[in-house]
């Protein structure tokens, strides 16, 4: 699978440990997924210094999803097929507009993978990436607060129906990364999103 890859690539590095993890390569290989990018904007985008994101990009290039020339970094076509492997389990992380769960701009990522359903676990892992928590939801026969087993139409009727637009699946996950600043929303919500899919480390 796309992340044990990633990880083991990540990990098996000699010397100290590197200031990116699992999470940065992801957001570097999404952002790609537009199209090419340059690496100082790159580092901006996934939150690296540019030290740090050169060195995540030889790593990816070593293993060949990534090169980079005169337009900027690109995905490989190898790169693509792991982007597309990827995204057989997650959707996202997309920008909406909340009225009532959240007042502003958030973004959501939704998990087809799910491993991992501790709910706790999934929002200590939102506030560990810089947000002040998560809003999850479970798709089971509606869109559900799993702790209650209430619709979320109880309360947000108009929301629920946005989140319906995404056209999730019974067993899907929806996670909302809580933060006034949309950047943290983005890695807090996808960072809770790799949570449930992979399991926590052992």
């Amino acid at each position: 699978m796309v992340l044990s890859e990633l990880r083991s690539a990540i990990e098996r590095l000699p010397g100290p440990l590197p200031n990116y993890n699992l999470l940065h390569a992801i957001l570097l290989i999404l952002t790609l997924e537009k199209g090419p990018c340059g690496r100082k904007r790159l580092s901006s985008m996934i939150s690296l210094g540019e030290g740090s994101a050169r060195s995540l990009i030889n790593r990816l290039r070593d293993l060949k999803w990534v090169d980079c020339g005169k337009e900027g970094c690109f995905l490989t076509p190898l790169g693509r097929e792991k982007v597309e492997e990827l995204r057989k389990c997650l959707l996202g992380p997309i920008k909406v507009s909340l009225m009532e769960l959240f007042r502003g701009d958030v973004y959501l990522t939704l998990v087809r993978c799910v491993n991992y359903l501790n709910t706790l676990d999934l929002r200590d892992e939102a506030v560990r990436f810089g947000g002040r928590g998560a809003l999850i939801f479970v798709v089971r026969d509606g869109i559900i607060f799993p702790e209650t087993g209430e619709d979320l139409s109880l309360y947000a009727p108009n929301d629920r129906k946005l989140l319906e637009s995404l056209g999730a699946s019974d067993g899907d996950l929806i996670i909302i990364g809580l933060s006034e600043d949309p950047h943290i929303s983005r890695i807090s919500s996808l960072g809770a999103s790799l949570l449930a899919i992979q399991g926590p480390r052992k």
